[in-house]
This record gives structure tokens, C-alpha cells and sequence, in this order.
């Protein structure tokens, strides 16, 4: 598997993944990404700003994320508090594709990112078990809740960290 920043070329192959993701939540009454988003859109803002990558094995999109080095509703955690209040990266719009689910994907994206960087934030939906479990397995920490800026109905996160 390699990582790469997500091309324009991509965009089919990404939009399959995040429909299939959006499939997988809303059959677990998850309401994440429920409302339209992400939409092509926003993967290619993504992609203009250099923010979003893909993980291939050979030449095949099997997963996808974004970094993005501030997040404005980090500013503020609830029941809780962050590890560190240094400079961080923050992952948002992790999906992995559907036949590669089981098969280390996610663990390969923080393995590689922890590389790199050693103040990572991510959130997720407080019903997205699959997710919690990935990031506690992943060496990051819950640290408390925060809340989206989105107009999703449901805006309310589980925020995670890893720091060393």
C-alpha cells in the first residue's frame, strides 16, 4: 500500500468509497454523513488545497482522508480535555472501501501518520463504534466532546488524540 495526495482523477473512485461509507452508517442508524455530505464538492476542495489522500494498493483506491492542520471546533472540548495544547494535525473523512474493511487500511493510515506527526486529532460520531475502536487500537486517547459547525442535526463528536 502507498499514500499519495488524491488527484482530481481520483474523484470517481473517492465518491465510491464515501457512498459506500454512507450505506454502511445509515444501515447502523448512524447519523454521519447523512446530509449530503461529503459531496463532490468538498473532496474537490480537498483536492485543491492539497488536504486530501488516498491510500492504493497497486493502483486501486482502497481508502481515503483528509489533513488538515487546524480545526476550528477543536477550540473548544467538553467533559473533557485535550492531551497537549501544541500544533496538531487533524484526519477528518477516513472511509475505507468496503472489500478492504478487516484488512489494516486504517491501521496503515495512522501507522504512516504517526511517522510523521506526533500531535494527531480526530472526532467521530458518538453511535460510530467502529471508528472508537480503530482509534483506541491506533494508540489514541478518548479526550472528551465536541460540536460541528455543520448544520447536521446531529452535530455532537467524540474527540480523539494522540500525542507524543
Amino acid at each position: 500500500m502507498n499514500i499519495t495526495n488524491a488527484k482530481i482523477k481520483d474523484i470517481e473512485d473517492i465518491m465510491k468509497i464515501i457512498d459506500q461509507a454512507k450505506l454502511f452508517l445509515n444501515a447502523n442508524n448512524i447519523n454521519q454523513w447523512q446530509d449530503g455530505y461529503p459531496n463532490v464538492e468538498t473532496i474537490k476542495n480537498d483536492i485543491l488545497k492539497q488536504q486530501l489522500y488516498v491510500v492504493k494498493e497497486n493502483e486501486l483506491v482502497v481508502g481515503l482522508f483528509a489533513l488538515i492542520d487546524y480545526e476550528k471546533t477543536y477550540d473548544h472540548i467538553y467533559a473533557g480535555e485535550w492531551l497537549n495544547d501544541s500544533n496538531y494535525i487533524a484526519v477528518h473523512r477516513i472511509a475505507i472501501l468496503n472489500e478492504y474493511k478487516g484488512k489494516g487500511v486504517a491501521k496503515y493510515i495512522f501507522d504512516q501518520l504517526k511517522k510523521e506527526y506526533n500531535h494527531i486529532r480526530v472526532d467521530t460520531h458518538e453511535l460510530n463504534i467502529n471508528m472508537q475502536k480503530c482509534l483506541l487500537k491506533n494508540d489514541f486517547k478518548y479526550c472528551g466532546i465536541i460540536y460541528l459547525d455543520r448544520t447536521e442535526s446531529d452535530m455532537k463528536r467524540l474527540a480523539y488524540e494522540y500525542f507524543v
